[in-house]
């Protein structure tokens, strides 16, 4: 190989390289509006298991409720958590950084219920308080929307008060 075939190969592999980082980043800004959702749909029945309701149908519904109560209640987070927020939701779509927040190259909707309990708990107990942060923002964030809906009041013996007009 002289020395106008390397020059020629390295120009040719730059913009191979450079236009396939393009078609990436493109792809992933396309998914962002529904990183949340997607995130939020994995983890929804990790969190919340054993408060959910035993029918598959009442399950699910409830599973639905929650998630649109969360995606409703991100608009009253200040700017900062809005923005850490929807950064996890799309670190968690991306396959490099869920490799690196969870050891797995599954995405959190392809993991096993257990497994993401074990992911959960791993960010629970983990060393880095940026993995702690994470799970105690979407646990609060997931149990305010779940039991701040009516219907969830009777299991817990809450009745709401009452106002004198």
């Amino acid at each position: 190989m002289n020395r106008r075939q390397f020059i020629f190969r390295s120009l040719a592999l730059t913009v191979a390289a450079s236009t396939g980082y393009a078609v990436y980043q493109y792809q992933s800004l396309q998914g962002s509006d529904n990183a949340a959702v997607l995130v939020l749909d994995a983890l929804l029945p990790a969190v919340l298991m054993g408060a959910l309701p035993a029918d598959p149908v009442s399950q699910q519904w409830s599973l639905q409720q929650s998630r649109d109560a969360v995606l409703d209640f991100l608009a009253y987070l200040p700017q900062h958590q809005q923005q850490q927020l929807d950064q996890l939701f799309q670190l968690l779509q991306q396959d490099l950084a869920l490799l690196a927040l969870t050891g797995q190259w599954l995405q959190l909707a392809d993991l096993p219920l257990s497994q993401r309990l074990d992911l959960l708990v791993s960010w629970r107990d983990s060393y880095f308080s940026l993995l702690q942060q994470a799970f105690s923002g979407l646990r609060e964030l997931i149990y305010g929307a779940f039991y701040g809906q009516p219907q969830h009041w009777l299991a817990l013996g809450y009745s709401a008060p009452e106002f004198n007009p």
